[in-house]
């Protein structure tokens, strides 16, 4: 199976001196915090900022970003900014959000919003106005308690809108490992009504793709579904943010979506995720909280990371799903 790769726990020293990679910039306590947009941390690769998320997006160029992944809130009362007076309210606050974030992707550039189902129905029809095209994945997850006396909860939506029909997707970058029968019976023949043979009379061999199977959206990874466990106590990345994604989540999103250099925008960064899976995939990045707290847990995060290839990156996933297989 291979030994786990080493993640970075401490910052590195230099002759008794702490070697950041960024700096925290002069953040004031006083005034309008929710109206302001201040600059808290600059970074060789990218940026963040305090303040709201709205107003930060209205500031930024039009056609600037090639990516935007939003894990907004969700009106279920998680905390303070999760608590909206009513349904309307907040789908008048997303749509405003939604509408700004339309405007500064590039023509190619793709917005994911994640969401409960139940919550993402409802803006997925207004949203679609300012997009050509929108497709609904399933983040599937199995680690998660099932408490109460109604259905258990085990996945969560992503809503993935295509600013024109020429967006960027990489499908062999987010490839998942094939299953133990197709690698027990790797080459066969196909059926003249299999989707692979299209009717064809001459019998072709179907070969298995030597980068694993392509993705499905139920986030399986490379699929859309996508099965990535929830973060929970003992994982390197996990920090006490009540509603922190995955990075193998988010390393998926921004490998499918985005290339080298492109600019990775977060407008509802929490613990920093995001800015940390484009910095880890070589990525430029843009990013925005409301709380300081939760930008510091960004900025250790950040000047953490590995300077690893993407391909590590790449196998270090795939080598963790291979793992979660091996022990269902």
């Amino acid at each position: 199976m291979g030994k786990t790769l080493t993640r970075n726990k401490d910052l590195p020293i230099f002759f008794g001196e702490v070697q950041l990679k960024g700096e925290r910039q002069q953040v004031g306590v006083e005034g309008k915090e929710k109206e302001e947009r201040t600059l808290y941390y600059k970074h060789p690769h990218g940026e963040l900022w305090k303040g709201n998320s709205i107003k930060w997006l209205e500031s930024l160029e039009p056609e600037s970003i090639d990516l935007i992944f939003a894990d907004p809130p969700y009106n279920i009362s998680k905390a303070d900014w999760d608590t909206f007076e009513s349904q309307e309210e907040y789908i008048k606050f997303s749509m405003q959000w939604i509408e700004q974030a339309a405007r500064v992707l590039k023509p190619t550039g793709t917005l994911f919003i994640c969401g409960f189902s139940e919550i993402l129905a409802d803006l997925k029809h207004p949203a679609t106005k300012y997009f050509k095209g929108c497709r609904w994945i399933i983040w599937n997850y199995k680690n998660k308690a099932n408490l109460g006396s109604d259905w258990g909860r085990s996945h969560e939506s992503i809503l993935h809108f295509r600013k024109t029909k020429n967006f960027t997707f990489n499908i062999d970058t987010i490839r998942i490992p094939y299953g133990e029968h197709t690698l027990k019976y790797p080459s066969h023949p196909q059926a003249d009504s299999s989707q692979f043979g299209k009717g064809k009379k001459e019998k072709e061999n179907w070969i298995p793709n030597p980068l694993g199977a392509k993705p499905k959206d139920v986030l399986e990874i490379p699929q859309d579904i996508i099965e990535v466990p929830t973060t929970c106590n003992g994982m390197h990345e996990k920090t006490p943010h009540p509603t922190q994604k995955p990075e193998e989540l988010i390393r998926k999103i921004i490998l499918a979506s985005s290339n080298i250099g492109d600019t990775i925008l977060d407008p509802f960064c929490g613990s920093g995720t995001t800015p940390v899976c484009a910095e880890q995939l070589q990525r430029k990045w843009k990013a925005c909280d409301l709380s300081p707290e939760y930008l510091d847990w960004a900025v250790n995060r950040i000047e953490l990371v590995e300077d690893w290839g993407i391909d590590k990156w790449i196998k270090y996933d795939f080598e963790n799903q291979k793992r979660r297989n091996s022990i269902r």
